[in-house]
């Protein structure tokens, strides 16, 4: 394999430490080093370059632009890191063969991921989360209704979406933090919701 970086950081054929994969081109084009950070990618390059697949895109290309929505999907939403503009490089040899995407538990893995950046962030040095946070906020939704924001009532699939222009402002940052500590203090057992799954809503998307 060697360490020449201009290997190491092909697209279309990337050196990985778990396989080579040579079968076919990936992504059908190689970033600039300018938008490659060690292991990773910026996002931006993947919304300038995959932002739309064109209208009479062939299937080889309908399937890079696949594999790059794939890559943003899993470095920024379900094993999202720190920075939350790069994507590893590692998802490469995962989307490479797309057929095999459905064979992998993505869900038990995003799971795993998230208990071990809550882990992490127990340690008193560590000052920011990962993991896939939107899945959390709206898991802390829908069993603790005490601490939903007012104005989502409408249901829609994915149920975490239900809360997607949820943005609360950065001001008064502390205060607010020290004020939710205290709710969570005060909460009684009747305030936590165990039966999401009895929702009406929900019962008649099985």
């Amino acid at each position: 394999m060697g360490d020449d970086p201009a290997r190491l950081y092909r697209l279309d054929g990337v050196a990985h430490i778990a396989e080579v994969i040579n079968e076919e081109e990936l992504l059908g084009v190689i970033p600039p080093p300018s938008q490659v950070q060690k292991y990773a990618v910026n996002c931006s390059w993947f919304q300038e370059t995959f932002g739309e697949c064109p209208e009479d895109a062939d299937d080889d290309t309908v399937r890079r632009y696949a594999r790059a929505y794939i890559m943003i999907l899993l470095g920024t939403q379900l094993f999202a890191d720190k920075s939350g503009n790069r994507i590893h490089i590692r998802w490469l040899p995962y989307v490479a063969r797309l057929e095999e995407l459905g064979t992998y538990s993505w869900g038990s893995a995003a799971l795993a991921w998230l208990y071990r950046c809550m882990c992490r962030v127990a340690n008193r040095h560590v000052v920011k989360l990962a993991g896939p946070l939107q899945l959390l906020q709206s898991w802390i939704f829908w069993r603790f209704p005490r601490f939903r924001p007012a104005g989502y009532e409408e249901l829609s699939w994915p149920l975490a979406s239900r809360w997607s222009g949820y943005n609360p402002s950065g001001s008064e940052k502390g205060p607010r933090v020290q004020m939710w500590r205290l709710r969570i203090d005060r909460l009684q057992d009747r305030e936590v919701s165990m039966l999401v799954n009895k929702c009406p809503f929900i019962i008649k998307l099985f």
